[in-house]
């Protein structure tokens, strides 16, 4: 089966690998400037915190959050003389303590809100070997290597290298073509990267890195280059020239596998990869009889859950179920490579009848996981249907570190609907108004556009029994700056808007004081005080008594001439008393 490397590093924020099989995308890793990973990486750290319930510590290594040390990462040689190496059981803060300087790895970078998980056993891969702590002196030979014959060559190398005490040396999977001259190599290059990283420890100030792991164009050489890989093609000249030193360094011989890609078409479009990349941030995956999976994914477990959809090519229902299931698996396997899943995966498989087809769908799903780099471990088909599986996390997933939380939905993927939030602003409103101990005279309440329009036009009996509850005058208002659930209070005391209107006019109209500011009004305010009763300016104050009317006699008639002819004059005065007069 013939591989190819694919990388796209046009763009110096981010870097793009992808690994195709007979020109199928098997793999993929993307690494990005504001997302580096941190996995495989040496510091120097601060013991920050010591929790004995949690049976672990917390260390600072300089970044934003702090590292996760648990008590079984902790190497024996680092816990006092005191407490005997076979009493593991001891509490935590007996084997250390707040400040204490400790050389420790990244093993899991971190996710969320959760830190990068530590180890005090210390790793360093190469391409063939693997140097690393350990109590077995001896070394050993990677699991994946079946063949007998090869296995006898590795040890034969592991016997040419003398480890120190607590250290070991691990042949990878790689090593089974590699000459010995090549392995032995490899361990002496391991080696001064161990001496480098010791005296670094022994000179550095605590928080400090001690050891990075390379870019990621060559760990993906270090850890995926095989005899089957055909070609590595790269878009970029300057990663094309840093590939071709490395190749020089340690595969001089393989250098012609290397490609620069110059055609003006973008290398992932040209092998038909970026459309591929773009169905991995999709929830529904379509399977090639018409059905279908859905992927529903959370910081630690993976539902993945199996429909038979438009699938109903089979003569029988059982056999539309068992190429269904076996479909699912394939693409489940890969799903979980191509979008770096890992924790806790449940498969909701369609119910199967025949016992004989649940054992194939097993034994197919664990030949597939053996095309994985991570450690899977598989369980067996349950009554129900499901089947669970852990997948080692390799690295972040890339929906993870790619897309942030839903404003609205709040990363749910649902949201309520406009009249079960017009229930939920009512239950609210009443709660509001129960808690209040101040008399209201007026209350607006701000909600989305959608809840204020079911609310005014559906609800508004609800409305009014509110208002007279509580005697004041409710307002619902629509802001569309308000999102789901997003409630906001406006409310009017009785006798407020009288105050307010008070302290917007101005205190003095006359010319003499219209430059007064309001400031030193108020200022005259606080030094006026009230005059005691009966002085002198307390009278000047008063307004005497309200005016009442005088006895007023009867009105008696009064005849008229005949002869009087009515006059007009400008003063109503005159005109009332001389406003007849007689003409002879």
């Amino acid at each position: 089966m013939s591989r190819e490397i694919i990388v796209n590093a046009n763009l110096q924020e981010e870097i793009r690998i992808a690994i195709l099989e007979n020109n199928k995308l098997v793999d993929l890793d993307i690494e990005s400037q504001g997302r580096a990973k941190r996995k495989g990486n040496i510091y120097k750290g601060i013991i920050s915190n010591v929790e004995d319930s949690l049976e672990a510590a917390f260390v600072d290594i300089g970044e934003e959050r702090q590292a996760f040390l648990p008590f079984s990462e902790i190497r024996s040689d680092i816990i006092p003389s005191s407490d005997p190496s076979s009493d593991r059981k001891a509490s935590i803060s007996k084997s250390l303590f707040t400040g204490q300087e400790i050389i420790i790895q990244v093993t899991k970078d971190g996710i969320g809100n959760k830190g990068s998980a530590v180890s005090t056993y210390l790793s360093i891969p190469g391409r063939y070997v693997v140097l690393m702590h350990s109590g077995d002196r001896r070394g050993g030979i990677s699991r994946k290597i079946a063949s007998e014959t090869a296995r006898k060559t590795a040890r034969e190398a592991l016997s040419h290298f003398q480890m120190p005490s607590g250290m070991a040396a691990i042949i990878r999977t790689a090593g089974v073509d590699a000459s010995q001259e090549h392995i032995i190599r490899d361990f002496q290059s391991l080696c001064k990267t161990w001496t480098r990283i010791s005296e670094s420890a022994k000179l550095g100030r605590a928080p400090t890195l001690l050891h990075r792991e390379p870019d990621l164009i060559v760990r993906t050489i270090r850890d995926y280059f095989s005899p089957n890989v055909k070609r590595i093609v790269i878009d970029s000249q300057e990663e094309y020239e840093d590939a071709q030193a490395h190749f020089q360094e340690h595969m001089p011989d393989l250098v012609s596998l290397l490609e620069h890609h110059q055609r003006k078409e973008p290398i992932f479009q040209h092998y038909g990869i970026e459309q591929t990349i773009e169905k991995l941030y999709e929830r529904e995956v379509k399977l090639p009889s018409g059905g279908y999976i859905i992927i529903e994914q959370t910081e630690a477990l993976v539902s993945v859950d199996v429909n038979s959809g438009k699938s109903t090519a089979e003569t029988d229902h059982e056999a539309t179920v068992y190429k269904t299931n076996l479909e699912a698996i394939e693409e489940v396997a890969c799903q979980l490579r191509l979008r770096d899943l890992g924790g806790i995966i449940v498969l909701d498989l369609i119910d199967m009848a025949s016992l004989q087809h649940k054992r194939e769908i097993e034994k197919r799903l664990s030949i597939c996981a053996r095309m994985d780099k991570a450690r899977i471990k598989i369980g067996r088909i349950s009554e129900n249907g499901t089947i669970e599986l852990t997948r080692q996390r390799l690295r972040q997933s890339h929906r993870l570190i790619s897309h942030v939380p839903c404003e609205h939905c709040k990363g749910t993927g649902r949201v309520r609907d406009a009249e079960g939030l017009a229930f939920a602003a009512l239950r609210r409103m009443s709660g509001y108004l129960a808690r209040k101990r101040v008399p209201l005279a007026k209350l607006s309440i701000c909600l989305p556009p959608c809840v204020a329009t079911v609310l005014n036009n559906q609800k508004r009996r609800e409305l009014v029994r509110l208002c007279d509850a509580h005697n004041l005058d409710l307002h619902v208002l629509g802001d569309p700056h308000l999102q789901e659930g997003d409630m906001e209070f406006k409310e009017e005391r009785r006798g407020q808007a009288g105050l307010s209107a008070a302290k917007q006019a101005q205190p003095w109209r006359g010319q003499n004081n219209s430059s007064r500011s309001k400031a030193n009004f108020s200022r005259a305010r606080k030094r006026a005080h009230k005059p005691p009763a009966g002085s002198a300016a307390a009278k000047t104050l008063e307004l005497g008594p309200a005016p009442t009317l005088l006895d007023i006699p009867p009105q008696q008639n009064v005849e008229i001439p005949h002869n009087a002819v009515a006059q007009h004059f400008d003063d109503p005065l005159e005109e009332a008393l001389f406003g007849y007069t007689t003409q002879e």
